[in-house]
């Protein structure tokens, strides 16, 4: 499943939003925390939404999503400050995943920055101070503090247009792998780096520093083709796995074959989808998980520029004794020249030695060419001391990676403790299943009979003087078991049932009652007229909360079976589980019988749960009150 926005996802995206350019913006949106919407009024072409998502999507919306009526402060703010200012340039900064807009207004300059790194931030800058951001934070290189001074995080390497050089250079410096090194030495993330594999057949889990020459050329030359196909556009793909979106790619991408691709005709439309369809399957994050993978690609890019630079400072070594002739003649004439000349003369005199760039006397030491790098070296000293301080250098560089990747382990120790507490959770998660929607009459004992009929019935003393009070009426019907303390029971339109109704209904009163903790296998139940029920008592009777008077005939029926069925149907459209006679659930798929039995019902009722796949307190909620056993069961793949 895709996370975040890649610097190639980034270089396409900026692409597309060329289109905003000569626009004006108009409104801006803002809530629940990192989501931003720009609206822009581009002429000749109308309004573009532009959307920042979770502060790590960027794309145009063909659709306005729901924004809140009531601006937030931020919102507020930008309004003010933006409305009506003219976008003049949408650019990428160098291959990192951060889109710079360029604005002008009456009131100078403006710039909004979408940082889509880490937690995502936007930034606003008027003459290059900080005006206001999503969020503010101190690092050890920058601030991001309103009245601060912008700077752009460290850029990295840009593969876009790079030599052959260049790129052979980044590739046989890496200590890695060549899907990492692709990743993160030559700076085109995980993704891209597979694909490169793929398409020129390479392994990936080869040392990229054993690649040949040819070979290296081969990767350079499919890097920059993937460029040339970016450049071309119009060929998006959103991928789908099952029901859910599980990648949106700005070009097709071999990575993705075998999964079913739907093209889309420009890169924010898959995207959109992409973020739409994720959402419908109920994607599950873990806060924790995603915090250490942060941490592990930090360290991971962490070691590779340490060993980059170890292999740099071993090669330089190497090279004064490769070039030592002309090094020691370098030594010799700028040692000479430190003598002789005070440090403005030694800069100018010293560039002029053969093969010097640069010369800094304050820490006595020059730059010069030794073979095709630029070596620092300490005119004060020897060419073999010289040598052994860049060794040395190499030597605690590779000491401090080897550090790195020890705590690398240890992350990935703690992702994998991390995840399979995380599978745990899910599970359940997955065990607790999907609530069903939640209906008025839930409130009570229900059920719905063999023609719909709705059936009401108390849960405790308080509803049971309810379900009289607020549902008896005169077209109802009043049913009780022929025991103390049974719940009462009323018909809907209970005047137009049928005896077979009348019977699942009686049926439905007994198994709520205590007959079924008893054990028994049947009993009787009747029922009676509303005008029979009655909350007042003759002189010297009482009657207790949840109790009532019956008086006349009542209408007996014996020989009722204490069994009930848990069965899935449909209500209104939504699908429920209801607990009911057998006749009342005929049409149903999937059901369970069950009657008085030996498994306890907190037991019974999570094995109901994980089968029906609900939450346990919807089935716990209309199980008949005591132990139980399931006799039969149909359609339910989960045994029971």
């Amino acid at each position: 499943m895709k996370k975040e926005m890649t610097a190639f996802d980034v270089a396409a995206m900026t692409s597309e939003l060329q289109a905003l350019c000569e626009g004006y913006l108009d409104k801006i949106f803002h809530w629940e925390g990192r989501n931003v919407l720009l609206r822009v009024n581009v002429p000749r072409e109308g309004r573009r939404e532009l959307v920042l998502g979770d502060g790590r999507w960027l794309y145009l919306a063909a659709e306005r999503p729901d924004t809140p009526d009531t601006p937030s402060g931020f919102a507020v703010h930008l309004r003010k400050m933006l409305y009506n200012t003219r976008i003049t340039a949408v650019s990428q900064r160098g291959f990192d995943r951060i889109v710079t807009m360029d604005l002008v207004g009456r009131e100078g300059n403006f710039q909004v920055i979408f940082e889509l790194i880490g937690e995502g931030n936007m930034i606003v800058l008027h003459e290059g101070r900080i005006v206001n951001a999503l969020e503010q934070k101190r690092w050890r290189h920058r601030d991001l503090l309103i009245g601060a001074d912008y700077s752009y995080p460290p850029s990295r390497f840009d593969p876009r247009e790079v030599t052959l050089e260049v790129f052979s250079q980044a590739i046989l410096s890496s200590r890695s792998d060549l899907v990492r090194t692709l990743a993160t030495s030559v700076n085109l993330g995980g993704q891209y780096g597979e694909e490169v594999c793929l398409r020129t057949g390479m392994d990936k889990g080869r040392k990229a520093s054993s690649l040949a020459a040819e070979e290296i050329a081969v990767l350079h030359a499919t890097t920059q083709a993937l460029f040339l196909e970016l450049r071309e556009g119009g060929r998006a793909r959103l991928v789908l796995e099952g029901e859910g979106a599980v990648d949106a790619t700005p070009i097709p991408l071999k990575v993705n074959e075998g999964l079913e691709q739907e093209e889309r005709d420009n890169f924010s439309l898959a995207l959109a989808d992409f973020l739409s369809r994720r959402r419908e399957v109920g994607e599950r994050t873990d806060p924790e998980l995603e915090r250490l993978r942060r941490q592990l690609d930090q360290q991971l890019k962490g070691v590779e520029v340490t060993e980059a630079q170890a292999a740099q400072m071993q090669s330089q070594g190497d090279l004064l004794y490769t070039s030592y002739t002309d090094v020691s003649e370098a030594l010799r004439q700028m040692k000479e020249l430190a003598v002789e000349s005070n440090w403005e003369e030694l800069k100018v005199r010293g560039v002029k030695v053969p093969l010097v760039t640069s010369v800094d006397p304050r820490d006595r030491s020059f730059r010069m060419k030794v073979g095709e790098q630029e070596v620092r070296l300490d005119y004060d000293v020897s060419i073999d001391e010289n040598a052994n301080r860049l060794y040395t250098q190499a030597k605690e560089l590779r000491e401090k990676a080897a550090g790195a990747r020890a705590a690398m382990e240890e992350t990935r120790k703690a992702m994998e403790k991390r995840a399979v507490k995380g599978e745990r959770e899910a599970q359940r998660e997955r065990d607790r299943g999907i609530p069903t929607k939640r209906f008025w009459f839930e409130n009570y004992r229900w059920f719905l009979t063999s023609r719909g009929r709705l059936v009401l019935g108390g849960r405790d003393a308080k509803s049971n003087d309810q379900v009289v009070k607020r549902h008896l009426g005169d077209r109802e019907r009043f049913a009780h078991a022929d025991l103390h303390g049974a719940p009462s029971i009323v018909v809907k339109e209970g005047a137009e049932a049928t005896d077979e109704e009348m019977r699942e209904v009686c049926q439905f009163a007994l198994c709520h009652s205590k007959a079924w903790s008893a054990g028994a296998a049947e009993g009787t139940a009747y029922w009676v007229l509303p005008d029979q029920v009655s909350k007042r008592p003759e002189a010297g009777e009482f009657v207790p909360r949840g109790a009532f008077i019956v008086r006349g005939r009542r209408n007996y029926l014996y020989h009722l079976p204490l069994e009930m069925v848990v069965a899935e149907v449909s209500i209104e459209g939504s699908r429920k589980v209801m607990c009911a006679p057998r006749e009342s659930v005929v049409g149903s798929e999937r059901w369970a019988v069950i009657a008085p039995g030996k498994t306890p019902r907190g037991r019974a009722s999570s094995s109901l749960a994980k089968a029906f796949q609900v939450p346990e307190e919807e089935i716990s909620r209309i199980l008949p009150p005591g132990d139980l056993e399931i006799r039969e069961r149909h359609g339910l793949e989960v045994e029971v």
